[in-house]
């Protein structure tokens, strides 16, 4: 770490003062400066919290004397044409920019653990705030060592970070810090207070086409934002993961299984929601996410996935063999659109990337504006189900079996004012660097380069 922090402080004050002679310098050669625009560039700064002034303007314009500016203080913009009005009413800087100013690099201990909100093989998520500013996140949180004993746990992880960092839309769960310390890697993610919207079909056990058209369209908007401008297959399209945020939005989570890729032939996925080309291991592309749709679609109107069994085995083979069979309640609207969503040939399964205006024109739509969908304007098309939230923190609309778990305090070898001054990238922690090694696809006997939990950790600094 001594190329960082060694410099020579003299060498430093020196320039300092060349340069401040310099200016002055430049002053005196030119006495009569021209006369500014008013109301435009800076020509004065208020000391931050302060009534002080600086002058930085032309002599001639100059208010009172100068004023010693030490380098550890910040200044905030004030144009001439709001110095008439007196100091208290200087311009500020914008929030973002001044938030820059004091910005630090985030680190675990500036967050609060609340509530447990999921758990799964991968580990936990967690209701956590950070303690400054009381912002609510989803931490989701996974243990190193299962990492070297598992590599596809990282890969997971990292690909979600990955697609997250560069994946921006309204339907589309929002990534703001990727963290680690020396037990675990975290992902802080938006928090969605309204929880899952099958946790409001489990209660209603259906819901109605007018209802299920709603969010199926907002499904829609998210897969073809994946696969048309980031280049993404998401492979694990299921009810587990469409959350509802606190107005009722359906947002798309969990891109552990998602491929930044146009073709894939490796098998992921939940059994119940996979098409059969996923199934079968074959070549396949975005299209298999559109099957997934149409399982979905078919849960939320029937209250169950198209096929069923006891075990994987048996459900993979129903959907390699088997026809989809359409309960009698269901309108010829929504038996038509599933049957083209649910079509086993991909290359004849309603493609909505492609055949999107002829998708919006489906009868199935008839309930919703398409503009006030992708606009999200809740005053002309609200959505259906609007979560009931009293206390964000309380996480009310998630499963019980979860929030009243209990929560394992983050463990570190150092104290935190030791963890303040030390760069992350740079720790001397050997847990920092432990190598994680994967079998080379070309040569099974040997093992690749290995993957490092450097290069992990990342800031959204768009979103703060």
């Amino acid at each position: 770490m001594g190329d960082v922090f060694d410099f020579d402080e003299d060498d430093l004050v020196s320039n300092f003062k060349k340069k401040v002679a310099m200016d002055s310098s430049s002053v005196n050669d030119h006495p009569e400066p021209q006369e500014p625009d008013d109301g435009e560039g800076v020509k004065f700064f208020k000391k931050y919290e302060s009534n002080s002034v600086v002058s930085v303007g032309p002599i001639g314009k100059r208010l009172g004397t100068s004023y010693k500016v030490e380098i550890d203080e910040f200044y905030e913009a004030e144009s001439r044409s709001n110095s008439a009005a007196g100091v208290d009413n200087v311009h500020k800087l914008p929030r973002m920019i001044y938030s820059s100013l004091h910005k630090t690099k985030p680190k675990i201990q500036d967050f609060e653990q609340l509530k447990v909100l999921g758990k799964g093989s991968y580990g936990k998520v967690l209701l956590v705030k950070h303690k400054q500013s009381g912002k609510l996140y989803a931490q989701k949180q996974l243990q190193k060592a299962s990492m070297i004993v598992n590599a596809k746990n990282y890969e997971q992880t990292l690909t979600e970070r990955t697609i997250l960092q560069k994946v921006t839309h309204p339907n589309i769960v929002k990534l703001y810090y990727a963290l680690q310390d020396f037990d675990k890697v975290y992902l802080f993610l938006e928090y969605l207070d309204g929880g899952e919207l099958f946790h409001y079909l489990r209660e209603e056990r259906i819901l109605s086409e007018k209802v299920a058209c709603y969010y199926v369209a907002e499904l829609i908007l998210a897969l073809r934002h994946l696969h048309t401008n980031a280049g993404v297959i998401y492979r694990d399209l299921k009810p587990e993961n469409c959350m509802l945020n606190d107005c009722g939005h359906l947002v798309l989570t969990d891109f552990g299984l998602s491929k930044a890729s146009r073709e894939c032939n490796s098998m992921f996925g939940t059994a119940e929601y996979m098409a059969p080309e996923v199934i079968r291991a074959e070549g396949y592309d975005s299209q298999c996410d559109w099957w997934s749709l149409g399982a979905v679609t078919f849960d939320m109107l029937t209250g169950t996935p198209p096929f069923t069994g006891n075990n994987h085995k048996k459900i993979m083979d129903k959907i390699l063999r088997q026809k989809v069979k359409y309960p009698f309640y269901l309108s010829l609207d929504a038996k038509d659109l599933l049957r083209r969503l649910l079509n086993k040939n991909p290359i004849k399964r309603l493609n909505c990337d492609t055949d999107f205006e002829k998708v919006k024109a489906h009868r199935f739509f008839r309930y919703i504006d398409w503009n006030d969908i992708i606009t999200q304007n809740d005053e002309k098309l609200p959505p259906p189900i609007i979560p009931i939230i009293t206390d964000p923190e309380e996480a009310e609309n998630f499963d019980e079996e979860f929030t009243s778990m209990a929560i394992t305090p983050p463990s570190s070898p150092i104290g935190d004012s030791l963890f303040e001054t030390i760069e992350e990238s740079r720790s001397t922690s050997t847990s920092s660097f432990i190598p994680i090694q994967r079998p080379d696809p070309d040569n099974r006997n040997d093992l690749k380069k290995s993957v490092y939990f450097t290069g992990f950790s990342y800031t959204n600094e768009s979103l703060l």
